[in-house]
């Protein structure tokens, strides 16, 4: 049974923390708490294994557990979202509304966190992984002489682009928001996909196919996708070095073997709380009332 990240977002709507309008209520009752959205990929957005419950599945579902009754938490994040269209489109007004709404009446408090992760989805999957892999050469002894570097560059100048348009947005309606995002991890290669409801739903692999499909061996493979994270890792690190506001967690090589990883490119909830503990620690060195 195939099931689209439509769907999915759809069966999984219960696990947000708040409603936009709920959000707004708590913003009004709660002044004294932190206020947070978060903005994302799957990694904030990804399902538990029954869709509706199960162990916290994604970075958010760590973090909102931590800061409860400490923050106003409201996740916009969606499964297959990538960097460009959340700053593009209706993402883009919808997140502008919610930064601005202190200006529209007085005594209202601004965005204090915008939680923000994507690029992952603009470079993985199929239509786009596919296109940045060279079929397969004896000579090649590494993984970057499998990857089409200028377009692989190109995509991951596309994705600082967004990360740039994003600062934007949020000097020009919320100067004072503070913009913190994470670098993901080195995936292993697999052919394991998504899989809920004890098998019921499965959704395809990510990354391997294409590579077994481009002939590369198997031995390059990791060796492949570490030259897209680090890439992407890398872009966001240079533009947090000359944006003020701009948090990026350096999460590569937090996670420590195959078992830490439920899937090919998600991990399981334990791995998840790793990674979700990095960046909680950088935020409560910002905003003390999370401790």
């Amino acid at each position: 049974m195939a099931l689209t990240t439509k769907e999915i977002n759809s069966l999984r709507k219960k696990k947000k923390a708040a409603t936009k309008r709920e959000f707004a209520q708590m913003r009004q009752l709660f002044p004294e708490r932190v206020n947070i959205v978060s903005e994302g990929d799957s990694w904030f957005a990804y399902p538990p294994k029954w869709l509706v419950w199960g162990k916290q599945s994604n970075l958010i579902a760590h973090i909102t557990g931590w800061t409860r009754r400490k923050a106003n938490f409201y996740s916009m994040a969606s499964n297959g979202d990538e960097a460009v269209d959340m700053v593009s489109g209706k993402q883009k007004h919808q997140l502008v509304d919610l930064l601005r709404w202190h200006t529209k009446a007085k005594h209202r408090k601004p965005i204090d966190l915008l939680l923000f992760s994507g690029g992952g989805n603009d470079i993985v999957g199929e239509n786009d992984f596919e296109r940045f892999l060279k079929p397969y050469k004896p000579s090649y002894t590494t993984g970057k002489q499998c990857v089409n570097m200028p377009r692989l560059n190109r995509k991951i100048k596309q994705i600082g682009l967004a990360y740039q348009e994003l600062l934007d947005i949020r000097d020009h309606y919320t100067q004072d928001t503070l913009i913190m995002t994470h670098t993901y991890d080195y995936p292993y290669p697999s052919l394991t996909g998504g899989v809920f409801l004890g098998g019921l739903i499965k959704t395809k692999a990510w990354m391997k196919r294409f590579m077994d499909a481009a002939g590369i061996k198997e031995e390059l493979q990791a060796d492949v996708i570490k030259v897209f994270m680090d890439g992407m890792a890398e872009e966001v690190l240079k533009i947090a070095s000359k944006r003020s506001g701009f948090i990026v967690v350096d999460t590569r090589g937090t996670l420590v073997g195959k078992k830490e990883w439920l899937n090919e490119i998600h991990p399981t909830s334990k791995g998840f709380k790793s990674i979700a503990e990095l960046m909680f620690e950088e935020m409560k060195l910002k905003f003390p009332g999370l401790q």
